[in-house]
């Protein structure tokens, strides 16, 4: 995978993720930072609620109140500042729950796609054992923090604690 593509899937990932996060009206706004290879930075207001894409190799933001666009490979991560984070732990209705320290998949195939990232975009090496039809996802080795969860193309989020 040509390093290019990777920085694209990863900030697809995020971007997905942080897109699906309610926003609400406060005093501090949700930023989004892009962080150039020249060492600059980009902040862009989520509450202005950006349509994030990538087309023929560039990144591309529109909203109501800016459009901007950037060669992809410019782009070397992304960041975020503000007022919390509006992660929410998975709901039973989505196919999985989290309890007891694991996370549980309902009606789960070992062939299905399950991933988990670190918000910083890295992937991390899961290991599911199975129950009948559910399979179970320790989460006792990953450190404290927020992760990103990938089932079968549905993204969420998820805290451990």
């Amino acid at each position: 995978m040509t390093k290019l593509r990777l920085i694209k899937n990863r900030f697809t990932i995020l971007l997905l993720t942080v897109l699906m996060i309610p926003v609400t009206a406060d005093a501090q706004a949700q930023i989004l930072v892009l962080w150039h290879a020249d060492g600059t930075t980009t902040d862009v207001d989520l509450n202005s609620e950006p349509k994030v894409t990538f087309t023929d190799n560039t990144l591309q933001i529109r909203s109501y109140i800016l459009d901007m666009e950037y060669p992809a490979e410019e782009i070397v991560r992304f960041t975020f500042k503000g007022h919390g984070t509006g992660i929410d732990t998975p709901k039973d209705n989505a196919g999985y729950l989290q309890q007891d320290g694991r996370i549980v998949f309902h009606h789960v195939k070992a062939s299905d796609n399950i991933t988990i990232y670190r918000p910083d975009g890295i992937r991390i090496p899961v290991r599911l054992t199975f129950d009948g039809s559910n399979a179970v996802l320790p989460l006792s080795s990953l450190p404290k923090g927020a992760y990103i969860l990938s089932v079968n193309g549905r993204t969420s989020k998820f805290i451990r604690k």
